[in-house]
């Protein structure tokens, strides 16, 4: 059985599988530190073939991914490497790295101005109804979090808002974590 990384969840001590949320991490970051082609002007991000409703969707899942990267007060290289990465991996590529910077920027403006536990009850209103878009913010959000290879404090409570926030139970946080391992089954 992989490590454990500690997460708590109302209470209860949720698995998290570090060899679990790193294969993800690892294929994230990697998808991430390659730069797509994109254009200088900001407007490309209207002229984008990727439908509104679509980016909206993603631009939930990029502030979730983006408040938990900034719950420790900073944004690493790793973490913004993993949260482009998902992004592209998520839209096969289709949503570019103005869209992503442009979704960051977004989200840093949201969250000076409604602090952060106003901001994760907002990403899980905007993420209500859509309970797979909801299931891949938390494990994205997961990921992110360990993209350096440890979890903070601060990580792990802006998880354990964010899971609670989405109605997400301790075994069922386990269970996506184990669901969104990439490259192989979930471990017994």
């Amino acid at each position: 059985m992989a490590a454990r990384a500690p997460f708590r969840y109302q209470g209860r001590m949720l698995n998290l599988q570090t060899e679990t949320i790193a294969k993800l991490r690892d294929r994230l970051k990697e998808r991430g530190e390659r730069p797509s082609l994109f254009a200088t002007d900001l407007s490309a991000l209207k002229q984008t073939d990727v439908p509104a409703d679509v980016l909206l969707r993603f631009d939930a899942i990029c502030e979730a991914m983006y408040l938990m990267a900034k719950a420790d007060g900073k944004l690493d290289a790793a973490e913004a490497d993993t949260l482009r990465g998902a992004i592209r991996e998520l839209s096969d590529g289709n949503v570019r790295s103005v869209h992503i910077q442009k979704m960051m920027e977004g989200a840093e403006l949201r969250l000076a101005k409604d602090g952060l536990e106003a901001r994760i009850k907002a990403v899980a209103h905007q993420l209500h109804g859509d309970e797979g878009t909801a299931d891949a913010a938390f494990a994205l959000a997961a990921a992110v979090a360990f993209a350096d290879n440890e979890i903070a404090d601060e990580e792990n409570d802006m998880l354990n808002s964010f899971a609670e926030a989405l109605g997400i139970d301790a075994d069922k946080a386990n269970a996506l974590l184990d669901e969104f391992q990439i490259g192989g089954q979930a471990e017994e």
